[in-house]
């Protein structure tokens, strides 16, 4: 038998070229609560999940990897009113994908924050 040390994830972190800009994106468009800043990252908390740190970068780089050619999410984020979100983004002027209604699984698109990285919204089904 394996013996269990991972109780679970604690936080996640993301690059970020303007700490100053993530910060108000993050906290006040999105809705997370500042916690620890200094120079180099600081990190956000939502009411539900891993902490996010957003973490400063000089290079040209994001959280977003390849499949297929294309580029994939590593954050998912869970969300009530998947329309009101959607809209809300377009208002912000994201890049979002279409909305996908995956049926008993629930609703879907993804989302790029202004330093290009990618994101899952999901809407679980009623």
């Amino acid at each position: 038998m394996i013996q269990q040390f991972i109780e679970g994830i604690e936080y996640t972190e993301i690059p970020v070229s303007d700490l100053d800009q993530a910060i108000d994106w993050y906290c006040n468009k999105l809705g997370a609560k500042l916690g620890i800043r200094n120079d180099e990252l600081a990190y956000v908390d939502f009411s539900i999940g891993p902490s996010l740190f957003l973490v400063k970068t000089n290079d040209q780089t994001t959280s977003t990897f390849l499949v297929n050619g294309k580029d994939h999410y590593t954050i998912g984020f869970r969300v009530k009113d998947i329309e009101g979100f959607y809209h809300y983004l377009l208002e912000l002027g994201a890049e979002v994908s279409e909305i996908i209604d995956e049926g008993n699984i629930g609703k879907f698109f993804t989302f790029y924050d202004p330093f290009r990285n990618m994101f899952d919204v999901h809407q679980p089904a009623q």
